[in-house]
């Protein structure tokens, strides 16, 4: 007996299965904005549904946009005015990519499987519901689930778009998990494990600012480390990044076993549960790095915070960013935050309820 969905599910599922039926029409040899559109809505109605599985079923909720009970509806951005078949390929891995991921949570979930090609396999391992992945799938499976993929090459990346508002990583002094070095916080940065650039290249290029800005802010995809080593590793993949640090104050060091490893399996972990792709260089040097970490264990998501880190504050207020005090009406002035907290960014345009951006230019106390 299947599992009754609320009524979103069943209108993103709909939606999501015309518009599957209208791509297996042949496809033009010279590709058009209507090609891309097609696909672009589709992703985007997958995303919904599988953020509606997260929210019914209590699965990796901290990826839905928004947060549950009332997540965001993701919408397709603009798709490109002179679309190529390297457009269409990247947006039809990521369908499948997508269904992929769909299809676990049906068969954990007895929710859909009808539509599980092939059934659901009896033998199959149990789901870890932090993950996405199994308690009995190693990360190396996963792993083999990731579309592989060229990277994206077109343009679009701008980094304030996954801007973080957790410096309060870099609070107190630490050990670099990647390294080893010890850090203090004027020693420190807040790295994205898979980088922000690297992101958008995987697939982050269909996403809207509001999805992008919340895997900025991802906490599983922040860490706190020395300031020498985020920036040797920058936009790298695991691939392209030889976790030796060739210059400055660093200089020699290089990443140690458990930093390869958590690493490696972040990567694999934060890539699956946002349905990022991996090309063929990087998949082959992420398992490389996983064949040297005993039993390949996914990483929870409800593990303390590594040493140097502190606990994520609540009571931030929804419509901006760094974190602001949630309170009432309009009680807080520009006068009232630390160098830290500026310029202030309005995550939602024209919602300001503190009036700090006075021009409308989605950026409060400038000046």
């Amino acid at each position: 007996m299947h599992r009754k969905l609320k009524y979103r599910s069943w209108a993103a599922m709909a939606a999501a299965v015309a518009l599957a039926a209208t791509l297996l029409a042949p496809v033009a040899s010279a590709q058009t904005v209507a090609d891309i559109e097609t696909r672009d809505q589709l992703i985007a109605n997958q995303e919904n549904l599988l953020n509606t599985y997260r929210c019914l079923f209590g699965v990796d909720t901290d990826v839905v946009p928004g947060g549950c009970p009332t997540p965001d509806v993701i919408a397709p951005g603009p798709a490109p005015a002179n679309p190529t078949q390297n457009d269409i390929d990247v947006r039809d891995g990521l369908i499948q990519n997508q269904e992929a991921l769909l299809n676990v949570y049906r068969c954990q979930f007895d929710v859909d499987t009808q539509l599980v090609p092939g059934g659901c396999t009896a033998d199959g391992g149990e789901v870890d519901p932090q993950v996405g992945g199994g308690t009995e799938t190693t990360v190396m499976d996963v792993l083999s689930a990731l579309t592989v993929e060229a990277e994206y090459g077109g343009s679009g990346y701008v980094r304030a778009d996954f801007e973080h508002d957790r410096g309060y990583l870099c609070d107190h002094a630490g050990i670099d998990p990647y390294t080893g070095i010890s850090f203090d916080p004027s020693t420190c940065d807040v790295d994205h494990i898979v980088a922000a650039q690297e992101a958008f290249e995987s697939g982050a290029w269909a996403w809207d600012t509001a999805r992008r800005r919340a895997f900025g802010n991802e906490a599983e995809n922040l860490i706190a480390t020395r300031d020498c080593v985020n920036r040797s590793k920058g936009a790298r993949d695991m691939a392209e990044w030889s976790g030796r640090i060739g210059s400055g104050v660093c200089e020699g060091t290089e990443l140690i076993v458990e930093g390869r490893c958590l690493l490696a399996t972040k990567t694999v972990q934060v890539k699956t549960a946002y349905s990022l792709s991996v090309d063929t260089d990087e998949k082959n040097a992420l398992a490389r790095a996983l064949e040297g970490c005993a039993g390949h264990s996914l990483p929870s998501t409800t593990t303390e915070p590594i040493a140097g880190t502190i606990e994520t504050e609540s009571d931030c207020h929804p419509a901006y960013s760094p974190c602001l005090p949630n309170l009432p009406g309009d009680a807080l002035n520009c006068g009232d935050l630390t160098a830290s907290q500026k310029p202030v960014t309005v995550l939602v345009p024209g919602v300001d309820p503190y009036r700090l951006d006075r021009d409308g230019d989605g950026r409060g106390c400038t000046s």
